[in-house]
């Protein structure tokens, strides 16, 4: 071989290792663990289930938002009325952007293009534009809005009023209230469903989750689950919801075909956000209490790791990023 065609392979070689590296990197994973009680968030190693990171943040941050292209992750500040923009490719804080009196629960529209802030206290959802990282609007809705969902196309918005015990239906289009639909008392977290075009309401006080069909705005189902539940997740290849109960330390998993209890898992003190690993294996359950994170294995259904973050482990939202 000559000189010319080693040095094509070395070439070659090269490019190649720098391709995986790239791929292998564009394709981590990492969550994002918002810590009330500690003023800052900590980034997970979806892979290695280790703390990388902590990043100072506002005042009591509670809700999360990752971008669907992975650049972006935000965080709602409640008592510094404000939300921090945290850069993936960096993990820092790039700027806060001040949102009203009290943000709770926040969701990125379909195309990144807006961030979606529902005010605890002002009774509406306020728009952020991400590009110019700032308010340019905002859409009245019920009483002390806590969950904020979006359907799979970008066309509606939907938010749950803790306080007035219903779900609402927003047109995107125009930013109009185009439905109410009783629930629950108390709900929460809502979870859309992408296959069946349900919404999943977790509904605080009657210690139950409405099943809503969005298509007619009709509620299909109750099902009981433990004390307090808080927060939904959906396993589609196991057809499955998962459920944490603030008051029983616990997880509930429902069989979505039956619509029934199959099991009720326990994890750590007072459990709210709960999300479904990238890799479709496993569970992650931020215990508000503890100041952990519980690794739940999707198969098995138990309990099969704990990640230590910091005090006071929200998470309320969409905490994975790639």
């Amino acid at each position: 071989m000559n000189s010319i065609s080693l040095r094509m392979n070395a070439f070659l070689t090269i490019f190649l290792v720098s391709l995986v590296w790239a791929c292998n990197s564009h394709a981590q994973s990492y969550a994002y663990i918002s810590n009330q009680s500690s003023d800052n968030v900590s980034v997970i190693n979806a892979e290695t289930h280790t703390v990388i990171k902590t990043i100072k943040v506002g005042h009591r941050p509670a809700g999360v938002a990752a971008s669907h292209d992975g650049k972006r992750v935000y965080i709602s500040n409640p008592e510094s009325q404000d939300i921090s923009v945290i850069d993936t490719g960096t993990l820092s804080v790039i700027t806060s952007v001040p949102a009203g009196d009290g943000p709770v629960a926040i969701t990125v529209s379909h195309d990144d293009r807006h961030l979606y802030i529902a005010d605890w206290y002002l009774g509406c959802v306020f728009i952020m534009d991400t590009h110019k990282l700032e308010i340019t609007g905002q859409i009245k809705v019920g009483n002390s809005p806590s969950g904020l969902a979006t359907d799979n196309e970008g066309k509606y918005l939907y938010v749950a009023n803790r306080d007035d015990n219903n779900v609402m239906q927003i047109d995107l289009e125009n930013n109009a209230v185009i439905k109410t639909i009783g629930v629950g008392k108390a709900p929460f977290g809502i979870t859309y469903d992408a296959k069946t075009n349900f919404l999943y309401s977790a509904n605080v006080q009657s210690s139950d989750i409405s099943i809503v069909d969005t298509d007619s705005g009709r509620l299909l189902k109750t099902v009981k689950v433990e004390s307090f539940p808080y927060a939904v997740a959906i396993d589609y290849v196991r057809n499955r919801l998962f459920v944490t109960n603030q008051h029983s330390n616990s997880v509930s998993v429902i069989d979505k075909h039956s619509m029934t209890v199959i099991k009720t898992i326990e994890v750590g003190e007072y459990p709210e956000g709960i999300g479904l690993h990238p890799g479709g294996d496993l569970l992650y359950v931020a215990n508000w209490f503890d100041g952990n994170v519980s690794v739940i294995d999707a198969d098995k259904l138990e309990v099969i790791n704990e990640i230590k973050t910091d005090e006071g482990s929200r998470a309320y939202g969409q905490f994975f990023s790639h």
